[in-house]
C-alpha cells in the first residue's frame, strides 16, 4: 500500500472562518504543478481522502484534473488538529482490506506531519510546505516506510513555462 499525503495549496489568508479560506491563485498552480509531477507516478487513486475545509476540497478539484480516483470522500479527522493516530489507524485499516491500494489524504499542518510520524515512527514530524506532498509506504508485514516529501519548490525547475506565478517560491 502507498499513502500519499497532501497539505492544501496556499490558501487566501483569511475569510469568515477557517474552513473557509479558499485557494489563491498561486495556491492553485503549487497544486497543478505538484499533480502533474506526480501523475506519471500515480495514474490513479483507489480512495481519496479530504479534509471538509474549503481549501482542502478546492485542492482535491485541482488534482483530479491529473490524476483520478475510485473513490473520494470527505472526513472530519482531517482538521488542522485532529488526532493523526487515528486517522493513522483508519489509513492502516483501508490497507488491509485493499494492500496494493493508492490512498491520497489532502489535509492541514500541523496534522500532516505528525501523520506521517504516526505511520513511520522512526521519523520525526516533517514540515509540509504547501502543496508538499510525502509518500509512505507499507510492504508486506512491514511498518511504514518513509520514501521522500516533495514541493513545488523541489520540482517547479522541472518544468517550464504555465508556472510563472511559483517564481517566487524558489
Amino acid at each position: 500500500m502507498n499513502i500519499f499525503i497532501m497539505r492544501h495549496g496556499q490558501a487566501a489568508p483569511e475569510a469568515s472562518t477557517d474552513a473557509l479560506r479558499p485557494l489563491t491563485k498561486q495556491g492553485k498552480d503549487e497544486v497543478c504543478l505538484m499533480a502533474q509531477w506526480l501523475a506519471p507516478q500515480v495514474p490513479k487513486f483507489d480512495r481519496v481522502l479530504v479534509s471538509p475545509y474549503l481549501r482542502t476540497k478546492e485542492t482535491w478539484q485541482q488534482v483530479s484534473k491529473y490524476i483520478s480516483a475510485s473513490e473520494v470522500e470527505s472526513y472530519d479527522g482531517l482538521t488542522p488538529n485532529a488526532d493523526a493516530d487515528m486517522t493513522a489507524s483508519l489509513l492502516l485499516a483501508h490497507g488491509d482490506l485493499q494492500p496494493e491500494a493508492n490512498l491520497l489524504v489532502v489535509s492541514h499542518m500541523p496534522l500532516v506531519g505528525f501523520l506521517v510520524e504516526s505511520l513511520c515512527p522512526a521519523i520525526m514530524a516533517p514540515i509540509f510546505v504547501t502543496s508538499g506532498i510525502a509518500k509512505v509506504s507499507f510492504g508486506k508485514g512491514l511498518g511504514g516506510v518513509f520514501d521522500w516529501l516533495e514541493g513545488p519548490h523541489n520540482i517547479q525547475s522541472h518544468y517550464h513555462g504555465g508556472f510563472q506565478g511559483l517564481r517566487s517560491l524558489g
